[in-house]
C-alpha cells in the first residue's frame, strides 16, 4: 500500500539542453513572452496569453512559435499543453517533448503530427508516466 510520502513523491525531470532551445529558435523562432503579448494585444485579444506555452531560459520567458498557426494559437498544441499541465509536466519539458522524436524507430516529432491528437495525447501520458517515481516496497 502506498504511503503518503510515496504518493507525494516528486518527479525528476531532465534539464532541457541548450541545443533544444537553439533548434526551436532556428526552426520556429522563440519570441519573448512580451513580444507575443504585444502581438495578441494588436489583434484585440489580450487575454490570449493566459493559454500560451511559456518556457523559462535563464532570466527570460519565451514562447515557442510552434504553438501558432497563421498568427493565432494552434488549438492542438494548446490542448496538449493543458494535458501536460494536468500531468504536472513542466513547461520547458513539454516544449522539448514537442520537438523530440517519439519513441519508435525514426519516430516523428509531436509538432509534425498535430493532426493525430489521440496518439499524441497517449504518447504524452506515457512520457509523463516514464518520469513518475517508482514506489518503494514497504
Amino acid at each position: 500500500m502506498p504511503t503518503a510520502s510515496s504518493v507525494l513523491a516528486e518527479r525528476f525531470w531532465p534539464a532541457v539542453p541548450e541545443h533544444v532551445w537553439n533548434s526551436i529558435r532556428e526552426e520556429f523562432t522563440l519570441p519573448t513572452a512580451a513580444d507575443l503579448e504585444t502581438h495578441f494585444q494588436s489583434l484585440g485579444d489580450p487575454e490570449a496569453m493566459r493559454r500560451a506555452v511559456r518556457v523559462f531560459i535563464g532570466e527570460g520567458t519565451f514562447c515557442p512559435r510552434f504553438q501558432l498557426k497563421d498568427g493565432l494559437f494552434h488549438e492542438p498544441v494548446l490542448r496538449l499543453f493543458d494535458q501536460a499541465m494536468s500531468l504536472k509536466i513542466p513547461h520547458n519539458v513539454f516544449a522539448a517533448w514537442m520537438v523530440s522524436p517519439l519513441p519508435a524507430p525514426a519516430g516523428p516529432r509531436p509538432v509534425d503530427m498535430l493532426g493525430n491528437l489521440p496518439l499524441l495525447q497517449s504518447s504524452l501520458v506515457a512520457f509523463g508516466n516514464s518520469y513518475r517515481p517508482a514506489e518503494k516496497p514497504n
